[in-house]
C-alpha cells in the first residue's frame, strides 16, 4: 500500500498548509533541498526564501519563509516558520 507524504506548514499564529503532497522544496541554510515520499528522517534549519509545495492535486503552491525548521519522520513533514504566508 502506498503511504502518502503529509505536510503541515505552521506559523506561531496559524496553519498555512495541511494535507498530502508529492514534494516539498525548502530553503535550507546550506542550500535548497527537496523532500519526497519515503525520504530519510531529517531535522533541519530553514533560512529566508520560498517553500515550494506540489500537492497531490498537482497544484504548485509557494509560501514565504523568513526562518524556521523542518522535521520529516515517517512520511510526515512539519515545517515551522517564524513569519510566512502563501505567495502564489
Amino acid at each position: 500500500m502506498k503511504k502518502n507524504l503529509y505536510l503541515e506548514i505552521i506559523t506561531p499564529t496559524t496553519t498555512l498548509y495541511e494535507g498530502n503532497v508529492v514534494l516539498v522544496d525548502l530553503p535550507g541554510v546550506n542550500g535548497r533541498f527537496t523532500i519526497l515520499r519515503n525520504h530519510g528522517d531529517i531535522i533541519s534549519i530553514l533560512t529566508e526564501g520560498k517553500v515550494r509545495v506540489i500537492g497531490e492535486d498537482s497544484v504548485e503552491r509557494f509560501f514565504s519563509c523568513d526562518s524556521g525548521s523542518v522535521e520529516c519522520l515517517n512520511n510526515k513533514i512539519v515545517v515551522l516558520i517564524n513569519h510566512g504566508r502563501q505567495i502564489k
